[in-house]
């Protein structure tokens, strides 16, 4: 019935260190991701301000968890004082109420106006 009973073919088992695996880090590069769980303070370039908490976190980016389902600017600012993170970030992706930030280099952000 549409195909709900058909036999998937299984995915070709990758070993860590092989060639294909690093292949497949070239093209789809992303840095480890670090569990935490700290507040973090978003202002959005229109001035509104809201909390949440950074699930998890890398050198590049970040995934944060708000309490209810947010629409954020397509930059902001963050401060993350247990993390020691203070910049601004661009949003890369959003699913209810996670998001994901890419953190923007400090030479970079001249262009953006924050109040």
């Amino acid at each position: 019935m549409f195909g709900l009973f058909k036999k998937r073919q299984e995915l070709p088992k990758i070993d860590p260190g092989s060639a294909s695996e690093q292949s497949l880090r070239a093209v789809l590069p992303r840095a480890e991701r670090q569990n935490s769980y700290k507040e973090i303070h978003v202002t959005t370039n229109t001035g509104y301000k809201l909390r949440g908490i950074v699930v998890d976190h890398s050198d590049t980016g970040m995934r944060v968890r708000f309490q209810s389902i947010e629409t954020l600017t397509p930059t902001v600012k963050v401060v993350v004082p247990g993390l020691k993170i203070r910049g601004n970030a661009e949003l890369v992706w959003q699913d209810a109420t996670d998001i994901g930030l890419r953190l923007i280099p400090e030479g970079n952000e001249s262009s953006f106006d924050f109040p």
